[in-house]
């Protein structure tokens, strides 16, 4: 019944007006085929029984002496005068067959069809035959003691007529029905024409133009509705004014946290600068100071372990030296904006590769590094350092590969791991603890125009993919 989901309401009504239509003139058809039927049966029969009782009247003196020709010749002009009577058979007292109407031999099994009954001479029964049904009356003669007629009265004209009556009955139906069709349709037009208008109207606001409204005429149902459609339409343009004022304050506000979280980033790398030089310059050359006096006060000690405790101590200085050096480095490494990204990313997995036992392959492809925005290449390091760290410290990895890519127009950074992968419960563990790496490198990409994406491969490890459009650096 999907096709009718297909129709429109007026269809609907016009379909159901028909069907009804078509319906009740088959219950009619019905009812007076019965009836018919019903009625010319009977008065078929009444006629038989006539036509009987006629030829049994007429035939007594005949087959008293016997006259079988006078028989033939009375139910043979009875035959000629009534259409209905499909035969006659005439029996004289002792049953025997005296006089018929068969042209021909009797047809087999219509003897013993009918047979007269002691208690009540005067009856009739139908019989099937190929020609239709036939009504077989039998009239005693002389209450029986000279014998019998059998009458068979055919349904052929009866038939006839009643399917002549069905045929006019069905076809004033069908001109019934052409009109109410007619009028149904013009009916159901004007009923669902508000509706139709009602539903453009719908399909003009659902496409923008909110100043449509329908015609409010009348106080039926149709006019309720068209004036509900239309303060639902006043009220979705108060409801989007609202909605676009919403949007606008939230999209400054967005604009503005962009802004905030842009020189915080900003605000962070300075100050990252500022330490890295701060303990490049000053911490270092303390601690540069302190070891020769260090070596110093070593080579005049007159006491041996006086001196031996100096040399350690040096040693532990030396150690710290290299490490505030290599914090200062990772802090804000120099050689990234001195020589470039590429150079600072193979320096810092080298390192990493050192710290943490990791192999780590670099491939990079394309366009020169040095024309990059420094932002960009900023950003681009610090996902490298995240993601690095990350794949060794909660993934168990044991080899990771980075791939960078530069065109044009853009600028892909892709990084593979081999170890157990990231899952969705990675996720809500470090959302818990507040670790906010993932969501650090996601928000710096996105605050540069790029994207950020994280997924378990299909190994098992974990591919980190961030892309940006191609910026080239101010004043190139």
């Amino acid at each position: 019944m999907k096709w009718m989901n297909r129709l429109q309401i007026n269809q609907k009504i016009f379909g159901a007006i028909l069907v009804a239509l078509l319906f009740l003139a088959a219950v009619l058809g019905c009812i007076i085929w019965e009836s018919l039927t019903k009625m010319m049966t009977e008065e078929l029969v009444k006629r038989g029984a006539n036509i009987a009782d006629n030829i049994a009247v007429s035939s007594a003196d005949s087959i008293l002496v016997d006259d079988s020709y006078a028989i033939h010749l009375l139910i043979t002009r009875a035959q000629q005068a009534n259409e209905d009577v499909r035969y006659i058979l005439v029996f004289n007292g002792n049953h025997a067959l005296v006089g018929h109407t068969f042209p021909d031999s009797l047809p087999k099994g219509i003897l013993a069809a009918h047979q007269p009954n002691n208690n009540n001479l005067q009856n009739y029964v139908t019989l099937t035959s190929d020609e239709g049904n036939i009504h077989d009356i039998l009239m005693p003669i002389q209450d029986g003691d000279l014998g019998y007629v059998r009458v068979g009265m055919a349904e052929k004209q009866e038939r006839t007529y009643i399917f002549t009556k069905i045929a006019e009955l069905m076809a004033a139906t069908l001109l019934v029905c052409v009109g109410a069709a007619g009028i149904a349709y013009y009916v159901t037009r004007i009923i669902t024409r508000p509706i139709n208008d009602l539903a453009a109207i719908a399909s003009g606001i659902s496409a923008g133009d909110i100043s449509l409204r329908a015609k409010a005429e009348g106080n039926d149902e149709v006019g309720t509705l068209a004036r509900a459609f239309n303060e639902m339409a006043d009220k979705l343009i108060t409801s989007r004014m609202a909605v676009e004022k919403l949007l606008q304050e939230l999209q400054e506000k967005d604009h503005l946290r962009d802004k905030l979280i842009l020189k915080l980033l900003s605000a962070q790398e300075d100050e990252r600068k500022r330490i890295s030089r701060e303990l490049h310059d000053e911490t270092s050359q303390a601690l540069a100071s302190l070891m020769v006096t260090m070596s110093v006060l070593a080579s005049e000690a007159k006491d041996l372990e006086q001196q031996k405790l100096l040399q350690t101590s040096r040693d532990i200085a030396a150690n710290i030296l290299r490490e505030i050096r290599d914090l200062a480095v990772e802090l804000r490494p120099p050689i990234l904006d001195d020589i470039g990204l590429i150079p600072a990313i193979r320096k810092y997995v080298k390192k990493f590769e050192e710290k943490f036992a990791v192999t780590v392959t670099l491939h990079v492809s394309g366009k020169e590094t040095s024309a990059i925005d420094s932002h960009i290449a900023l950003a681009l390091y610090r996902i490298v350092q995240e993601s690095l760290v990350n794949a060794a410290k909660h993934t168990a990895a044991t080899g990771i590969s980075i791939q960078l890519e530069i065109d044009e127009y853009s600028i892909e950074l892709t990084i593979h791991d081999n170890g157990h992968g990231i899952q969705e419960a990675d996720f809500e563990k470090a959302r818990q603890q507040n670790r906010i790496g993932i969501y650090g490198m996601k928000e710096r990409a996105e605050l540069l125009g790029g994207s950020f994406f994280m997924q378990a491969n299909r190994s098992g490890g974990t591919d980190v993919v961030v892309s940006f459009p191609f910026k080239q650096k101010e004043g190139s």
